[in-house]
């Protein structure tokens, strides 16, 4: 659980059973959720016995690369951030946290690193707050991720917003193309652009210019590969028809949906 004291869990017990605590009654047709920390060394807890344990359902929770890049384009976190942890997932495996490393933890990295301007230029105060916050491995990864310029790839508002020729080059550079080109780079745009242009729609009118730019990313040839521009449009509509209906007004788009 994830209180110390047996009083709270012996209370969340009475409600549990019989719906009742002292003068208090559950509402009808209400249920509790509750949330507590694995009892596996990693956190301090209370362990629960075999009976309390059988007095409810147990469901353990997972962390979830998509859904946590979903979340974190809502919560504005970094996007050279959303980058790093969408290139190395595996930081977030069931070992990893076994060791201490959490989405918690990550996080919290992220927001002490962000008003760094340039990670290059501040490599040192980097690597120190990382070191102090989710240890030597992700660190070292991180500054590999530095060194090899991922965090300079554009973001999903500038491949919307900006410069068509301007947003072309620079996917062009990052992704590659033929023998260069670079699948995980390209998975990472293509997830970015799905989940930033439906937090978007969320909120705001789609208006024809981004309709174009879109049609204009998933339309170019060798920008990314035929599966990607597939999702793509398969996410936007799926998720938000009545906002991105008007991609259907292009030929090129109707061919690759009915693939």
């Amino acid at each position: 659980m994830i209180t110390h004291s047996s009083r709270m869990i012996q209370a969340a017990m009475e409600i549990i059973n019989r719906q009742t605590y002292i003068s208090w009654s559950l509402p009808t047709d209400w249920h509790i959720i509750m949330s507590s920390n694995p009892d596996n060394g990693s956190y301090m807890v209370n362990s629960q016995d075999i009976a309390h344990q059988t007095r409810y359902c147990t469901i353990e929770m997972k962390f979830d690369i998509e859904c946590w890049a979903r979340q974190a384009e809502k919560d504005q976190i970094d996007t050279r951030c959303i980058n790093f942890m969408l290139k190395h997932p595996e930081l977030l495996k069931d070992d990893a946290i076994k060791e201490g490393i959490n989405p918690r933890a990550m996080t919290n990295f992220f927001n002490r690193i962000s008003f760094l301007g340039d990670f290059e230029k501040n490599l040192a105060k980097v690597q120190e707050i990382g070191e102090s916050s989710v240890g030597h491995t992700v660190t070292t990864t991180f500054s590999t991720f530095i060194a090899q310029r991922l965090d300079k790839l554009i973001s999903p508002k500038e491949m919307l917003e900006k410069d068509w020729k301007i947003v072309k080059a620079d996917m062009f550079e990052a992704c590659g193309k033929g023998d260069t080109y670079r699948p995980d780079i390209a998975s990472i745009m293509t997830t970015r652009l799905i989940n930033y242009s439906l937090f978007y729609a969320e909120k705001n009118s789609v208006d024809q210019k981004m309709i174009d730019r879109i049609v204009a990313i998933t339309s170019e040839e060798d920008l990314l590969a035929m599966d990607l521009k597939y999702v793509i449009i398969r996410e936007l509509l799926s998720k938000n028809k009545i906002k991105f209906q008007k991609l259907l007004l292009n030929p090129a788009v109707v061919k690759m949906t009915v693939k």
